[in-house]
């Protein structure tokens, strides 16, 4: 309590008014100041929430993706939903409502088409023998061939050139540079394959910044032998120098993985694109015995790329 000093003498013509005043001093001096509105904490965010929160940032998942990654289901008109997180109830909450208010998905495919369509209903679930990614139905407006879908995001689709549409000598071209790529990696690899000639199972051209050319490739080596078959998977992103349309390219990312035929991770580029004017991004499939997840791979500077996020895996096996 504030410590206040009083007069002990009282002149005789307030001596009427002293015990009034008096009680008014006394008022004032334990009266304590009342908290501003913007000095009053603010309400937390209820626990749950604040958890959902914290697991999508720690997962890597870009918020301007919206509430799911859709992916090409066994139909075309069936679209996976891939959530930022396991048991994401608010993401589920959100495409649902999506559905409800007919809001319509963008879709994007491999060679640079973008497409809208309408998200419907679940049309599928798992059962006690396999469990099974969230399907909905889509009723895409086109018929060409899409990769992947975001509901409520805005996107530019990247083209993703195939080597098969070049001449047969640029194409050579292009394969051999990218088997000279794939053979400075130094991630580790099974001694089998020291030596043997790289496959290249496809490889596509995009421009990964202004005046910068890119280059994605999936290379496959194996090990023949009946009884024991092996492969060794590669993926890799590679970049030119700002300006330079001639010339070797530079590694920018790659993954590897390497072992029996059927337990070794395929992967598969299915579209890339730009969220919200971002920097560029993949969305690759990975697939073994294992099941099949899903990964998004994001361009983090000059010839710099990332896994910025990944799914879990599936498997009906």
């Amino acid at each position: 309590m504030p410590f206040c000093r009083f007069s002990p003498v009282v002149p005789p013509r307030r001596r009427a008014v002293a015990p009034v005043a008096l009680a008014l001093l006394l008022v004032a001096c334990e009266r304590r100041p009342t908290p501003s509105r913007s000095e009053s904490a603010a309400p937390p965010l209820s626990g749950a929430a604040d958890s959902a929160a914290r697991r999508r940032v720690e997962s890597g998942w870009n918020g301007a993706a919206g509430p799911a990654l859709l992916i090409q289901g066994p139909a075309r008109d069936e679209a996976i939903a891939l959530y930022p997180t396991a048991d994401d109830s608010d993401a589920v909450a959100q495409l649902d409502s999506a559905s409800m208010r007919q809001l319509p998905v963008t879709l994007v495919g491999r060679g640079g088409a973008l497409l809208t369509g309408l998200l419907g209903a679940p049309s599928g679930d798992g059962t006690d023998e396999c469990e099974r990614w969230p399907l909905r139905t889509l009723q895409p407006d086109s018929v060409t061939a899409w990769g992947v879908g975001f509901v409520n995001a805005r996107i530019s689709p990247i083209a993703l050139d195939s080597v098969d549409v070049l001449s047969a000598r640029d194409s050579m071209a292009l394969a051999a540079e990218a088997s000279r790529l794939a053979s400075t990696v130094t991630l580790p690899t099974d001694a089998a394959f020291q030596g043997l000639r790289f496959t290249a199972h496809d490889i596509r051209r995009f421009t990964a910044a202004p005046g910068v050319q890119g280059l994605v490739a999936h290379l496959v080596r194996r090990v023949n032998q009946e009884a024991n078959p092996r492969e060794e998977q590669t993926l890799l992103i590679a970049e030119r120098d700002s300006g330079a349309t001639t010339g070797p390219y530079q590694l920018a990312y790659v993954e590897r993985d390497f072992g029996k035929e059927e337990a070794v991770i395929t992967p598969e580029v299915l579209a890339g694109g730009r969220l919200a004017g971002g920097p560029p991004f993949f969305v690759v499939a990975r697939d073994n015995d294992a099941g099949i997840s899903y990964r998004m791979i994001e361009r983090a500077g000059a010839r710099r790329w990332r896994a910025r996020w990944s799914s879990g895996a599936i498997s009906c096996s």
